[in-house]
């Protein structure tokens, strides 16, 4: 690739795996995210706080990224989130180019009726979709184009959330989820890993997403399936560089599109030369895709996410296991449900891979909750107000 190595500004809900991997492949990282990680503060040049993405508007971002930047050149690396705010971030001041998905592309793709509309042109299999609420009715689900990490899908007949101008309703499917990481030029695609997808539901989010396996083996038939629907699509929205196409195979073994995020996606955490994998992200782009001979190949991996059991507190003498990314700064009140970290293993069978990541989880939630124990003891807990 020929680009200059100009810094890379990374735009994302959580930024720390982007910022990794580019300052693994020689760049500069300057992000603006929501977290502001331990594991992203070691590796970033510069960071910026973002609001939650909900209560961004236009002149936030600005600012935010006219602090970062100080007029300086940099490419513009969008992750997770942009679905929520992409209108926001265009035209771009002109220190800053974008590396990615246009504001059209992401338009078409997360924009209900549109992306079901080109779904059906292209004969891709989806699930029944409606517009209109079904009714108290538990065989529908209510989602979000917006939403991520599956926290924002309910039954339809939940009556948990208004309705919002970006949802939508799908019948239910009962199945095996999955997700297809790919390299997308403009007009054609490569898949990256295609990779299976468990869920950790609460009372709250019953579809809130628990942990993702790579490589998951698919029959010739379901992997030439998914690999037509991310060329079709993408010479339909003219997408680029990394993105992931999410599915479900039904119990009568029938695949059906669910979603298509145009950015880098959690997925890519589970290949191994992530220096690599942006340097490829960053071709495809410019409309270059790796050949067949220079392929990711990439051992089985598991990544989970640990979730809060209760309101917890970080303690400065927290202990985090080294398989531990995402890492919360000390001080760090997390409520009951949020995200306390992820884990990343390599998978030597289901069942090592749970029981590695359970022992994790309980080193984790022991510390927490002795230190969260101990600060409610020693004082007013800022956690119960």
């Amino acid at each position: 690739m020929q680009t200059q190595r100009i810094p890379i500004l990374i735009f994302a809900q959580s930024g720390r795996f982007l910022a990794q991997s580019a300052t693994q492949a020689g760049y500069t990282a300057w992000v603006a995210d929501c977290f502001g990680d331990t594991d992203l503060l070691a590796v970033a040049e510069r960071w910026q706080p973002l609001e939650p993405f909900a209560e961004l508007t236009q002149a936030s971002i600005f600012a935010s990224l006219s602090m970062l930047t100080r007029g300086e050149q940099c490419m513009l690396l969008c992750g997770s989130g942009i679905e929520y705010c992409y209108h926001l971030l265009f035209p771009l001041p002109a220190n800053i180019h974008l590396i990615g998905n246009t504001v059209d592309t992401i338009h078409k793709l997360k924009t209900p009726a549109l992306f079901f509309d080109i779904l059906e042109q292209l004969a891709l299999t989806y699930p029944n979709t409606q517009f209109e609420t079904p009714g108290n009715d538990f065989t529908w689900l209510k989602k979000q184009a917006t939403g991520l990490g599956g926290t924002h899908i309910q039954y339809a007949g939940s009556g948990r959330d208004k309705v919002r101008t970006e949802s939508y309703y799908q019948h239910f499917i009962s199945g095996s989820s999955g997700s297809c990481l790919f390299l997308a030029d403009g007009y054609q695609a490569h898949i990256v890993s295609i990779n299976q997808q468990f869920l950790a539901p609460d009372r709250q989010t019953p579809f809130r997403l628990g942990r993702i396996e790579s490589a998951w083996q698919l029959s010739k038939y379901q992997s030439s399936c998914i690999h037509d629907a991310i060329n079709q699509l993408t010479a339909a929205t003219a997408l680029v560089g990394l993105n992931s196409l999410d599915f479900i195979i039904a119990n009568n073994n029938e695949l059906f599109i669910l979603e298509v995020n145009p950015r880098v996606s959690a997925s890519a955490e589970l290949i191994n030369n992530k220096s690599t994998l942006l340097h490829q992200h960053l071709d495809a782009c410019l409309g270059q895709l790796p050949t067949p001979q220079n392929a990711i190949n990439h051992t089985r991996a598991s990544l989970f996410y640990h979730y809060a059991t209760s309101d917890l507190i970080v303690p400065e003498d927290m202990l985090w296991p080294a398989e531990c990314h995402d890492i919360p700064n000390c001080g760090l009140i997390i409520k009951q449900g949020e995200p306390i970290c992820t884990s990343c293993i390599e998978l030597a069978d289901n069942d090592s891979a749970m029981r590695l990541h359970k022992l994790i989880e309980q080193n984790i939630l022991k510390q927490l909750i002795i230190a969260t124990s101990k600060t409610v003891r020693s004082g007013p807990y800022l956690g119960s107000s």
